[in-house]
């Protein structure tokens, strides 16, 4: 009967966090939007000129492939720990009918350990769709690996449907609670809605024990002839609520603030959420056959802790980052969102990432302290009015590596009267620069301003310009004002994998 109080509380909550978190991140969206659009006003200039703050090492080709590739191994070595860990469990304890030797019990454990798929996924930011055929693929060629050695008394049609009920719950959560719109708010708002739902659950099971003891009966009765029984059973689901909504907001702001301290990444939270929740599945489904005992397979989560603080100094990267400044035309989400994907998730291996914010990127860079100090009703307070706050927050970049050895990134909430202030002092900062020019026209002139200011700073490696077929080349060289080698033009009408690893390339070898 617990497994599936158990399993309903997290059904409910998945379908919960996957619809309020996109319906807050639409109207993130729009609050960013409507903040950025404020009442023009007189700014002054900031007192004191900006110089860069230290001469930043140079990042090249050969450092970013090897980082990527340490990061990729240590989801790849953390996945297997646990799904090898998992299948010696179940051997051992649900399965413990059947010998086992070393060659099974590494089948099953690479069978266990299919989460790497949407792990890295996650890490290279695929859609759901691609995550869900490569998790599929991966299970039928463990799958047929099984069968192989198998000595003919696993059923073919038996395997099938437990690889599809081990694989299909997890992914169907990923698709509701981690992707699209959802990404950003969702997985940070499950463990928040998983409290708020077993205090739910703890409210009817108080009814009903109220009911069959005896205990308040009358005025229970009475209040269900009054009322009604769903008013009743309502207060009941939704009265704990006020007990456990402080302890779950609280639990959701350790999480922001563990985030804050670098404590994990978000590739590294969304697969220890996928591993939780693959574990749990699976120890709902052993209960059947032992009992509560079921819920000591979730312990193999412990691998993710424990290979992160080991991994942790191997993936670290060598001090003093390079900066990328991202600059692009406004009003072209898509294209954007693309580039945020490929380039700069490339980049990240190598150094960190600045850059204007604006609703296009809203998403892709929201983390949990901006999304709770959001729900705080505080997203004002990040918002560049003076140069006071640019200042504030130019003093608090963050340049220090997260677990999996990446950078993360630095988005300056700015006015239509601060965003030129915030620009000069990002391009100080800045070593290399990234400008998507696609789209651009010659009416553009926040776009035209940037390339004047580029052009003036003598300090920057390489400024790589991306157009397409409906750029006005024309009018962005005037803005430059002339010949400079330091500015490459690239075609980036289709940006797809190889042009992605070229323009990467561009900015990873800057000298």
């Amino acid at each position: 009967m617990w497994d599936g109080k158990v399993f309903f509380v997290v059904i409910v909550a998945v379908i919960a966090s996957a619809v309020v978190g996109r319906m807050i991140a639409a109207t993130y969206r729009r609050r960013v939007l409507l903040l950025m659009s404020a009442p023009a006003q007189t700014i002054a200039p900031l007192s004191a000129g900006l110089r860069p703050l230290r001469a930043a090492r140079p990042a090249s080709r050969a450092q970013n492939r090897a980082a990527r590739r340490r990061t990729a191994l240590l989801i790849v070595a953390l996945s297997l720990a646990i799904g090898l860990t998992q299948a010696w469990w179940e051997l051992e304890f649900v399965w413990n009918d059947t010998a086992y030797g070393p060659i099974k019990l590494a089948l099953w454990g690479l069978m266990r350990a299919w989460i790497v798929v949407p792990a890295l996924g996650l890490l290279w930011r695929w859609g759901w769709g691609r995550v869900a055929l490569g998790s599929l693929a991966y299970m039928v060629v463990a799958l047929l690996l099984i069968l192989l050695r198998s000595d003919g008394q696993q059923s073919p049609l038996a395997l099938v449907y437990f690889v599809l009920l081990a694989t299909l719950p997890t992914l169907i959560v990923f698709g509701l609670a981690a992707s699209g719109p959802a990404r950003a708010t969702g997985p940070y708002l499950l463990p928040l809605f998983i409290l708020l739902g077993g205090a739910s659950i703890i409210g009817t099971d108080l009814l009903d024990a109220m009911v069959n003891r005896g205990v308040a009966t009358t005025p229970i009765m009475e209040s269900v002839r009054v009322l009604g029984a769903v008013p009743v059973m309502g207060f009941f689901v939704l009265a704990p609520w006020a007990i456990l909504a402080w302890p779950a907001w609280r639990v959701a702001r350790a999480i922001a603030h563990a985030y804050a301290r670098h404590l994990f990444s978000e590739p590294l939270y969304l697969m220890g959420s996928l591993w939780l929740v693959a574990l749990l599945l699976d120890a709902l489904a052993a209960s059947h056959s032992i009992g509560a005992r079921s819920l000591l397979v979730i312990l193999c989560w412990l691998w993710l802790p424990l290979g992160v603080m080991l991994g942790r100094r191997w993936l670290a990267p060598p001090p003093d980052p390079p900066n990328l400044l991202v600059l692009r035309v406004f009003r072209r989400d898509a294209e954007v969102q693309a580039l945020f994907d490929s380039v700069i998730r490339r980049w990240r291996s190598s150094g960190t990432v600045s850059l204007i914010a604006g609703t296009d990127l809203a998403l892709q860079t929201l983390d949990p302290d901006e999304l709770f100090a959001f729900l705080n009703g505080r997203l004002e307070e990040r918002f560049i009015r003076n140069p006071d706050d640019l200042l504030r927050q130019l003093a608090a970049i963050d340049n220090q590596p997260d677990p999996d050895g990446r950078f993360r990134v630095t988005d300056f909430y700015c006015l239509d009267t601060t965003w030129k202030l915030a620009l000069d002092a990002l391009v100080v900062r800045a070593d290399v620069v990234l400008m998507d020019l696609r789209g651009l026209a010659a009416g553009n002139l926040g776009c035209l301003h940037e390339l004047a200011v580029l052009a003036r700073a003598a300090h920057l490696l390489r400024v790589v310009l991306l157009f397409d077929a409906a750029t006005d080349r024309t009018a962005a060289a005037a803005a430059i004002g002339g010949p400079d080698p330091r500015f490459a033009w690239f075609d980036a009408s289709r940006l797809e994998r190889a042009p992605t690893e070229a323009v990467a390339g561009m900015l990873l070898d800057a000298r």
